[in-house]
């Protein structure tokens, strides 16, 4: 990994760190979220995967308006943490346990 890697690899955690927090506070049922990236193909390669309880919590996320509310969150985030996505909805995973 370069030393620029290093940096933004910095950045999305602790980006991401917050979002998770924040979001564990507020949606019930969700459990954390991750990320993956291959920084060969940075950023279009970059998934952050949010992790529920079960089924039944991720629909109801998905039909809240909690949903877009998450992802607008994690892409103003990304954006000051200087990681630019052109489409957060293509950058995004729901799963659950």
């Amino acid at each position: 990994m370069r030393k620029t890697d290093k940096k933004y690899d910095k950045a999305i955690r602790e980006a991401l760190t917050e979002v998770c927090e924040l979001t564990m506070e507020n949606i019930a049922g969700f459990e954390w979220l991750t990320h993956e990236v291959n920084y060969q193909r940075f950023p279009q390669s970059l998934i952050v995967r949010l992790m529920f309880k079960d089924q039944q919590t991720l629909a109801s996320f998905k039909r809240s308006d909690d949903y877009q509310a998450v992802l607008n969150d994690i892409q103003t985030r990304l954006t000051a943490a200087g990681v630019t996505l052109k489409n957060i909805n293509q950058h995004i995973e729901l799963d659950t346990l």
